[in-house]
């Protein structure tokens, strides 16, 4: 033991050789010595970073501590010295280039076990997919998902599988990802439903610990206005002029054996949109209450946002024409069935043209048309964006929609539009189909 220069505290050495220095010191509140304590100081080069100090009140426990602590940095040199020469020469090499970064070398080690070592093992981007498909196929044979939910994921995710079904999941960049997209050569909209699939399956092998994060939060703005377009910008939806629209009814009207007649004038009139025409019943076809409505239940709805929809006097008037009332309003036997009968309907009521080349029927019809008709009628009519948006099953935020709706019709074109009434007919009773 050695007394410091200017006091009569002491300060060694311990353990011996060991670098580690404990020194008494005096405990001061307001100038006044009131109690003494040991104070350990562990050097830089045996941290590896800066000294390092702990305070004790007992000799006792100072030197056991840094009894401990030595001992722990003997056991660390112990795995330097049993290292073979080409990993001290890896350490040797690399340990400077951490140091540039300031990044010690345990975070370097613990960041990289993460991401090449994954917590959940080793996956490639096939089977991860196939994970998350029989997931999905599971959810769709119990009823939580809908069979169009579950069929467009997977056609999806499958086309995604493809190129990238061998490569492992914690090799996925968002560079492979990006490149892919932009292959497709596909919409703005079309590229951003893959987009979603593409991060849903990341987003699960996240949650698996098969990577420590998805490539896809890696993607900037620019990147997702590059694949997707700019998505504050919502283009005008196409709508039916009244002339159009009556045209539609009357063959749906005439062509009773197609069995659109009901799906149409909800269409056109509550705004329904076709996938919950395919699951409504006509039981939720409310028009002989008062007042009259449709139930959209949340087995209907789709994301189960359930509403009840008014149903205008004119289409009262259409609807005691479906006298046939059982089942979906909208059949659809198969996956294709609703489509061909309604491109018959398309074809009778003379939306589209006959191809000169090749003598074939080109129909000419937007997405969504009879829906975005409603919604732009509705809101011209009545000027009420939260109502038009709660019978549309929006959000009640979605303003944006309506400012489009705004200047696509007039009041006088959305009166017109709600007084198209049924084409009178000849017969005593004739029965159409919904």
């Amino acid at each position: 033991m050695a007394a410091s220069s200017d006091s009569k505290l002491k300060s060694w050495e311990y353990p011996k050789g060991s670098g580690i220095k404990i020194r008494e010191i005096i405990n001061q509140t307001a100038g006044n010595a009131f109690s003494g304590s040991y104070m350990v100081i562990v050097p830089a080069r045996l941290t590896g970073t800066v000294r390092n100090r702990k305070q004790f009140k007992s000799k006792e426990d100072a030197e056991k501590w840094a009894s401990d602590e030595f001992r722990g940095f003997q056991k660390q040199g112990e795995g330097y010295f049993n290292a073979t020469a080409e990993e001290r020469n890896e350490l040797a090499i690399c340990l400077p280039k951490l140091r540039e970064s300031n990044i010690t070398l345990t975070e370097a080690v613990e960041f990289a076990i993460k991401r090449l070592r994954p917590n959940g093992g080793e996956r490639k981007v096939g089977e991860v997919i196939e994970e998350v498909i029989r997931s999905k196929k599971l959810r769709y044979e119990r009823g939580d998902l809908r069979e169009r939910s579950y069929q467009d994921f997977r056609q999806r995710a499958e086309k995604f599988q493809g190129p990238f079904e061998n490569t492992a999941v914690k090799n996925l960049s968002v560079a492979d990802i990006k490149d892919w997209l932009l292959g497709l050569e596909s919409s703005p909209r079309t590229t951003q439903n893959y987009l979603a699939v593409v991060a849903e399956i990341l987003k699960y092998a996240v949650q698996k610990r098969y990577i420590s994060l998805s490539p896809i939060d890696e993607l900037t703005d620019y990147d997702r206005k590059e694949l997707c377009g700019n998505s504050g910008s919502i283009k005008e939806p196409s709508i039916l002029t009244p002339e159009q629209a009556q045209k539609l009814l009357y063959a749906a009207q005439e062509h009773s054996e197609l069995l659109l007649l009901g799906a149409v004038i909800l269409g056109l009139f509550c705004g329904i949109r076709t996938e919950e025409l395919k699951r409504l019943q006509w039981e939720n076809v409310k028009d002989a209450e008062l007042p009259p409505f449709v139930t959209i239940t949340g087995t209907v709805a789709k994301k189960r946002r359930i509403r009840n929809i008014d149903i205008p006097e004119n289409a009262l008037a259409w609807l005691s024409l479906c006298q046939k009332r059982e089942g979906v309003v909208a059949a659809n036997l198969y996956t294709t069935d609703y489509q061909k009968r309604f491109q018959k309907l398309l074809k009778a009521g003379g939306f589209g043209f006959k191809d000169k080349e090749t003598g074939k029927w080109r129909t000419q019809w937007n997405t969504n048309a009879m829906r975005h008709s409603f919604g732009t009628y509705h809101y011209a009519l009545h000027g009420n964006p939260l109502e038009t948006s709660r019978l549309l099953g929006h959000k009640a935020s979605d303003q944006v929609l309506f400012d489009h709706y705004r200047a696509l019709a007039t009041k006088a074109k959305a009166e017109q539009y709600f007084s198209i009434m049924p084409k009178k007919t000849k017969a005593k009773v004739i029965e159409f189909g919904g």
